[in-house]
């Protein structure tokens, strides 16, 4: 690309944060929006503002900004609230991808016979519940944080719910895994079974989604056959949709859910299901 004279583009109502991990010395970068009109947002929220964590911040964060920002004036959106990525120091253009190789040790729940590193959930979740939560409310003294979410796709899913299933349980009002990779770690359907099997109610809620293409991928153009037939595949090994299905059947009946939910996005695959994922779970975290 030619040298650029412009200008860098400048977010308004958005700071960036670099956090350590004092147990673990692993570096991450917290992003933090807020609604465009902060005084109406207060007043509209009798300053009690709700916040949602997304993970994969790196990929998420501007996406959720915008959802938000966009839909100030949405009945839904009472205002809107905060939002918090929490991601990685990568540089994009160094590795030519939003998504950091550290996510794999973060969002997985077991150690891999295979892969290396794999398994730091417990500990990165810790990190959240210890520094990050304590540091975003610090942010916001002039304020009272009102109800709390968290946000996770793919592996962020699978993290999402090893939150609620485990001693952290409850800690969040509102769980929105998309596609969750349950199909990686069989520990999370133990989780879920051994969470299902106390009869304690908790007042929080869970959002399951997936996307359509999932479970019957559309063939893209420039894939040739045995491309197109080795993908079917994964997606009939992964069962990707057909998993959560059963993890919300699971989990409504078992009663120990405020609300659960699952949501078939007609037309989306698992990369794009997250854009979709993000607006619903936006809408329906903040319209309360």
């Amino acid at each position: 690309m030619s040298k650029s004279f412009g200008m860098p583009i400048i977010l308004p109502n958005a700071t960036q944060h670099d956090l350590t991990n004092p147990k673990t010395n692993l570096h991450y970068r917290i992003q933090i929006s807020w609604p465009l009109d902060w005084d109406r947002t207060k007043t509209l929220r009798a300053s009690k503002v709700p916040v949602i964590y997304i993970l994969d911040g790196n990929s998420l964060f501007l996406t959720a900004s915008e959802i938000l920002w966009r839909s100030s004036s949405n009945t839904f959106y009472q205002g809107g609230g905060i939002i918090v990525g929490i991601g990685y120091q990568d540089v994009p253009t160094d590795s030519g991808s939003l998504y950091s190789s550290q996510r794999n040790t973060d969002l997985t729940l077991s150690e891999h016979e295979v892969y290396a590193g794999l398994g730091g959930a417990d500990s990165f979740l810790d990190f959240v519940e210890q520094q990050v939560r304590p540091f975003v409310r610090n942010q916001f003294q002039d304020v009272s944080i009102g109800e709390e979410a968290i946000f996770g796709h793919s592996f962020g899913g699978l993290c999402v719910l090893h939150a609620m299933f485990s001693k952290r349980g409850g800690s969040f009002d509102a769980y929105f895994a998309a596609s969750p990779s349950v199909w990686w770690d069989v520990k999370i359907v133990e989780e879920a079974e051994n969470f299902c099997s106390c009869k304690d109610e908790m007042a929080c809620s869970l959002q399951l989604s997936y996307g359509s293409l999932e479970a019957n991928p559309r063939r893209a153009t420039s894939e040739s056959d045995i491309e197109f037939e080795e993908r079917i595949q994964r997606s009939a090994e992964r069962k990707m949709g057909e998993n959560a299905i059963a993890m919300e059947k699971t989990l409504r009946e078992s009663g120990r859910l405020r609300d659960t939910s699952i949501i078939n996005f007609e037309g989306e695959d698992h990369c794009t299901v997250a854009t979709s994922a993000l607006l619903r779970a936006l809408s329906t975290f903040l319209d309360h």
